[in-house]
This record gives C-alpha cells, sequence and structure tokens, in this order.
C-alpha cells in the first residue's frame, strides 16, 4: 500500500517534504522509501530517479534565500497564508521545541529543483567540498557574450553582498568564483 509522504516523515524534514507535495508535487512514496512511486496500475512498483534538495547550513536563512533566489533566479518558498513566518508556523502545527528549526527554501518554478537554508549556531570554517556553478551563458553565446553575461550575473550578486574571489579562464571557459553572504564558495560560468 503506498504510504503518504505527510504520514511518514516527521520533523523538520517531513515539513519540507509535506511543503513540495503541497506546491503540486505528485506522486506517492510508497514502501517509506524514497525513489519507488506507484507504477499505476494495480500490485507495480517501478523505479524512479530520487529526487533531492541541497541543504546549506547557515546563520541567517531568510536572508541567504533572498541573495539564492536571485542568484538562480528562483522562488522564495511562501509561508502559509495563516503565519507570519517559518517559526510561527512549525509551532502552529505542534512541532516540539526540539524539532523546530530556523529555514527558509527556494524552488524552481519550472522544476523540481530546490534549495533550503537551515539555520545553525556554527559558522564555516573552511572550504567547501561541494559548491554550486550557476550557468549563466547559453551554448550559442559567442565568447564576448559569455563574459558579458557571467560579469553582468556577478555584478548583481556583488550589490547583494557576494564577493567575486577570483577570475578564470579554464577548459575553454570564462568563470568567476565567489563567495555568498556567508562565505559559501559558487562559481559563475
Amino acid at each position: 500500500m503506498a504510504a503518504s509522504p505527510t504520514n511518514d516523515v516527521g520533523g523538520a524534514a517531513g515539513l519540507l517534504l509535506r511543503r513540495r507535495y503541497r506546491r503540486g508535487g505528485t506522486g506517492t512514496i510508497c514502501s517509506g522509501k524514497p525513489g519507488f512511486t506507484d507504477g499505476g496500475g494495480p500490485g507495480t512498483l517501478s523505479i524512479m530517479s530520487r529526487q533531492f534538495q541541497v541543504v546549506i547550513d547557515c546563520h541567517d536563512p531568510d536572508r541567504m534565500a533572498a541573495f539564492w533566489s536571485a542568484a538562480l533566479d528562483y522562488r522564495v518558498d511562501p509561508v502559509p497564508d495563516d503565519y507570519d513566518n517559518w517559526m510561527d508556523y512549525q509551532i502552529g502545527q505542534g512541532f516540539a521545541e526540539n524539532e523546530r528549526v530556523r529555514f527558509a527554501a527556494i524552488y524552481n518554478p519550472e522544476g523540481p529543483e530546490r534549495l533550503s537554508f537551515l539555520g545553525v549556531p556554527e559558522s564555516k570554517t573552511v572550504k567547501n567540498r561541494l559548491h554550486l556553478d550557476i550557468q549563466a551563458t547559453f551554448p550559442d553565446d559567442s565568447p564576448a557574450r559569455r563574459i558579458e553575461r557571467v560579469d553582468t550575473l556577478v555584478a548583481e550578486l556583488r550589490g547583494l553582498g557576494g564577493t567575486a574571489q577570483r577570475t578564470g579562464r579554464e577548459r575553454g571557459q570564462y568563470f568567476v568564483t565567489m563567495t555568498d553572504i556567508e562565505g559559501n564558495e559558487f562559481c559563475v560560468h
């Protein structure tokens, strides 16, 4: 029997998953295992690729969501109408105090991609082992147009508090390595 994602997952992770389904996601999670979905026929089960979201630890989830929504042209996941913020929502939904988290999320309005920002007390102290590459150019852009598009986005992100670290040319690509408002590295290509 297919299980509803809203019934199988608790805490903050369940909250995020429930928001995705409420926002229009389809399908169900069977056997409580992400990646399995109802195949459509009686007693059938098919395997699909697993959905995921990237979660970034940070001090100020709302500010990070604003920065990254501009960087990626995503939308900030809105708080349900009856609540002023996500903490009030968690309290209103009866989350135990030790299960409440400070967070914000952004999503691609044209697809399933999503980034979440989780409030944590500790600061970033070392280089990222994983970073995002933002593609600001199109495959048919001329080299001059690629540079123009990259530099335009870099200027916009600097205006929002991002910092350009270095400009590079490798493997035929022009890119700028930057840090966001909390020091996380990423590249604009």
